[in-house]
Parts: structure tokens; sequence; C-alpha cells
């Protein structure tokens, strides 16, 4: 007993007011203040942070890099005074010798993310807690440079913004 598709099958339809319906975009072209080649001041003040943030990204790599090198190599020594068999995994560490070295690396690496030009508030956030935890006071530099650098990060974002906020109406 064969039935014909068209009698027991149903069709459904989806009414439009299922799917929700897409804002028309209020053109906002005549409240963007543009330059000559049309580009909106966000726009550049974006470009602006990304040029920060590249620089920002190398400094941040450089102060991790010697920070997590430094916690390594406490690791491998620590494990080859227990004489675990994971220490034997690593050349011998020398604490007298390879230590201050690497110490010296990682300061002048976290001077220089200080010293950079932050991207965002976050990297501000970053620079601040540094400043008050004092991590840098072996590094020679004094904390009103610091101070200043943030001071001017802080003045640089503000007279940049990512984001154009409404007016009230």
């Amino acid at each position: 007993m064969r039935t014909d598709i068209s009698e027991t099958a149903q069709i459904i339809q989806f009414a439009d007011a299922a799917r929700p319906k897409r804002r028309p975009v209020a053109n906002h072209t005549s409240s963007v203040a543009k330059n000559e080649e049309g580009v909106s001041e966000t726009a550049m003040n974006g470009k602006l942070r990304e040029e920060r943030k590249e620089i920002w990204r190398m400094a941040e790599a450089a102060t991790r890099y010697w920070r997590l090198r430094l916690d390594f190599e406490d690791a491998v020594s620590f494990a080859q005074r227990l004489e675990i068999p994971e220490g034997s995994y690593h050349p011998v560490v020398n604490q007298a010798e390879d230590r201050m070295p690497m110490v010296r690396r990682w300061r002048e690496a976290l001077v220089k993310q200080l010293l950079t030009p932050a991207p965002d508030t976050r990297s501000v956030t970053w620079k601040q807690a540094v400043l008050a935890s004092r991590q840098f006071r072996n590094t020679g530099v004094k904390s009103e440079r610091i101070e200043r650098a943030i001071a001017d990060d802080v003045e640089f974002l503000k007279a940049h913004p990512t984001r154009r906020r409404d007016l009230e109406q």
C-alpha cells in the first residue's frame, strides 16, 4: 500500500515573525567627522592604537619569556637538588652563574615594557599594578619616570577613543 507523498507530507510554513527582523542601520555619516581621505576619527584612533598594540605585544612577549625562563630554571634547579628523575632531563643549572644574567634580562624587558606606550586600558592597568608592587625596584628606573609614562598613556587613550558615545537626545 503506497501513499502519495503529497497526501502525508505536511508543509510547515515559517512565518516571518519567527525570525528576528533586522533593524535598519541608521545612517550616521552626517554626524561622524571624517578627514579629507574619508576616514572617520574613530577609525584613525583605532589605527593609532593598533600601531601601539604591535609594539606592546613584542615588549610583553620579551618580559613574559624571561619571567617564565626564570621560573623554569628554578624548577629545574629544585628538581636537581632533590635528585628526582625529571631533573636529569636538563643540563645542570648553576644558580650562582646562570640566574643573575637572566634576572638582569628580565628586569630590562620589564622596564622596556613599562616605558612602551600602552595600546589600551588593560595595559595601563598592568603598568599601574607593576608600579604598585614595585617589581621594577632594582632596575635603576625611578617610579616618577614610570608614573609619567602611565600619565602619557592615559592622556593618549582619552584623546584617541575607539568608540563614539552617542550624545544624549
